[in-house]
């Protein structure tokens, strides 16, 4: 049977692990905090800091390892692994730093596909700053921290940011902090992801999922991780052309190509690239280097090749052809009552037993005294699937309506499709 090391605590490693399990392997899991939906499926659980290498459970009999989160990528935790011989379906530190670090990314595409760069600079100065102000204007500059921020970093001029004053203190801040800050010009578009699994050469993409950021209905509030999402049965989205995912492909596949050549690794694992379609032509808005949440959720749930296959292909660069089912797919975040504000709810019971014909997914939950608590963010992430987008969301609404507690969600998820 083969052993499968699992690192994350999110509804995205739920999702995995789900998968990895229906495929027939035994499953690790290392978690910073225990999830009752991946410790349900693991047939042992290790809770300690996962950005720590030192803290990992025994490695004796683990074939391979697949990380889930960002951070452990950046605390280079896929290398301790892989030294220790334990392949991972996950980039290496330095290929990682494709989302790790913002100019990293910027100067690839750069060397690759000037074209999907909007104009940038990589400021290391309040002059660099005041240079690109007066080549872009201020009200068109978007503020992107070097690092990682937890998804909360990005500021945008009129919308974060109301004043010159204002634009660069935050500006110099990180520049403090971390030495660089890249300025970006504001783009005007329309935005996908494009998620694929790559096995160091090859790149197979994976069904499209259109998400939601907002916090309330007409998306309105502030940007969250995301409070749903939808895929449809054909994969597809209306408005994302076959010419225009080829075009994300080919930089996709343009990038993975330039890493290697830069850094001297191959990147194994998940590629996610956010696009946005503008009037004059795709640009690349950032790239992670894991699966997206919550579109590991629709992409998992409808996966029709075996996970530990496809990891294992992954792993040797012979990946082939990987297939999902016709289905539609919804998922409705069910997230603390006044989430994402300062007066969120937390440590506060929710009882999920009635949700009975979706799939739930937990997500920032802990358990405690057989109770499923909150945390202060997203807590379940509630999927149906169907025949079409209609089916599939009569049934995530079903379900996430059951889920008692003091939550809530948007009502207009997948609406529009």
């Amino acid at each position: 049977m083969t052993r499968v090391l699992l690192i994350g605590n999110g509804a995205r490693e739920h999702a995995i692990a789900k998968a990895l399990v229906h495929s027939g392997v035994d499953l690790v899991a290392h978690m910073d905090r225990l999830n009752p939906g991946i410790a349900k499926l693991a047939i042992e659980v290790s809770i300690n800091s996962i950005l720590d290498s030192r803290k990992l459970p025994d490695l004796d009999g683990v074939d391979y390892a697949v990380i889930g989160p960002e951070a452990p990528l950046a605390s280079g935790v896929s290398d301790f692994l892989m030294n220790r011989g334990v392949p991972c379906v996950a980039p290496g530190k330095n290929a990682a730093m494709i989302e790790t670090s913002k100019s990293f990314a910027r100067r690839i595409i750069q060397q690759t596909f000037p074209d999907a760069n909007p104009k940038y600079s990589i400021v290391r100065s309040l002059d660099d700053l005041r240079k690109f102000e007066s080549e872009v204007g201020i009200e068109n500059i978007v503020v992107k921290p070097d690092g990682l921020t937890g998804g909360k970093g990005v500021k945008i001029f009129g919308e974060h940011l109301h004043s010159k004053m204002e634009l660069e203190k935050y500006a110099v801040d990180e520049l403090s902090k971390q030495g660089v800050v890249v300025l970006e010009e504001r783009l005007d578009g329309i935005e996908f992801t494009v998620q694929a699994f790559v096995d160091g050469t090859n790149l197979v993409t994976m069904p499209l999922v259109r998400d939601y950021k907002r916090a309330y209905d007409q998306d309105k509030g502030p940007n969250t991780g995301s409070m749903g999402s939808y895929s449809t049965e054909r994969h597809d989205l209306v408005y994302v052309s076959d010419e225009d995912l080829s075009s994300a492909k080919l930089i996709m596949q343009t990038t993975v190509a330039q890493i290697k050549k830069v850094t001297g690794g191959e990147y194994k694992g998940i590629l996610y690239g956010q696009f946005m379609k503008t009037g004059s032509g795709l640009k690349v808005i950032e790239y992670n280097a894991r699966f997206g949440d919550p579109e590991a959720l629709n992409v998992l749930s409808i996966l029709n090749s075996s996970m530990d296959v496809v990891c294992q292909q992954i792993i040797d660069g012979r990946l082939t052809d990987v297939f999902f089912d016709d289905l539609a797919t919804v998922c409705v975040y069910v997230v603390p009552e006044g989430y994402p504000g300062p007066d969120v709810i937390k440590d506060y019971p929710i009882d999920t037993s009635v949700a009975t014909s979706a799939e739930l997914y937990f997500a920032s939950v802990y358990q405690k005294d057989n109770k499923i608590l909150t945390t202060g963010s997203r807590a379940v992430g509630v999927l149906g699937k169907g025949e079409n987008v209609a089916q599939a969301r009569e049934i995530a609404y079903a379900n996430a309506s059951r889920i008692k507690g003091k939550v809530r969600y948007r009502s207009d998820i997948a609406q529009d499709a």
